[in-house]
């Protein structure tokens, strides 16, 4: 056995790799990377097309997620407080003679 591993309860555990951590922050950094480079001219022609074709995909996934996100927002506000209307005073007996 390798030195690698560690014995735990008789099984063999390996250390795992941590998860990848890719937000949609980092997206929309890649979106506007994409877009600033295309802009400035560094790609060239024949690269115009995959460039273009993974730009409009990454723009349409982030369009639906901050669309479910608003949606998501929507339906978690607190609905407004239901408006009563003020009560009617009923003349006195001394205002009605």
């Amino acid at each position: 056995m390798s030195d690698d591993n560690n014995m735990v309860d008789g099984t063999i555990t390996t250390p795992q790799a941590p998860a990848p951590n890719l937000t949609v922050a980092d997206l929309r950094n890649i979106r506007a990377i994409i877009d600033l480079s295309s802009g400035r001219g560094a790609f060239r022609g024949g690269e115009l097309k995959l460039v273009g074709d993974v730009y409009d995909k990454l723009d349409t996934f982030l369009k639906s997620v901050d669309a479910a996100a608003a949606e998501q927002a929507k339906a978690e506000a607190p609905a407004p407080a239901p408006t009563t209307p003020a009560p009617t005073e009923a003349p006195s007996d001394t205002e009605a003679k």
